[in-house]
């Protein structure tokens, strides 16, 4: 039985753009697992949101969480500078709140200037205080302009 004091994740996904403004999220161009590049690797992608929307049940409120993002290669290799993105929040009981009810929260990742080092798979994960919630994967392929 799954615990009902959870964080879960009702959407994560890639986008050319996304943004979380007053508790909303808007994106641009989302949820694709396939990237195109014409020339050889590397390559480096302009820019990248990776979006989510968490569940934060009542009982998970009113304390601090940290979300984190990683990304690798097919062969698990980490692909970001740092290793892993990282935002921490808390959320607070809105009035009227009561146990069994759940926030929505949005988060958006941007990154700018990915360098993809090969054609093939990489993979998105998602964690929420060290606990895995979500994968979004996606291919770098080859994109013939002849």
């Amino acid at each position: 039985m799954e615990d009902p004091g959870a964080i879960g994740v009702a959407a994560f996904l890639l986008a050319d753009h996304a943004e979380a403004v007053n508790g909303k999220l808007y994106v641009i161009g989302g949820a694709f697992n396939r990237l195109y590049a014409g020339g050889s690797p590397p390559v480096v992608h302009p820019h990248l949101s990776v979006a989510s929307i968490l569940t934060i049940p009542w009982p998970a409120t009113g304390m601090a969480h940290t979300v984190s993002l990683t990304l690798e290669d097919a062969d698990g290799q980490p692909m970001l500078p740092l290793g892993a993105l990282e935002a921490g929040f808390e959320v607070s009981r809105p009035v009227g709140m009561k146990d069994g009810d759940e926030s929505l929260v949005p988060f958006v990742f941007d990154i700018n200037g990915l360098e993809l080092t090969r054609f093939g798979d990489y993979l998105f994960r998602l964690h929420v205080d060290g606990r895995p919630l979500g994968e979004a994967r996606f291919r770098l392929e080859f994109a013939d302009r002849s």
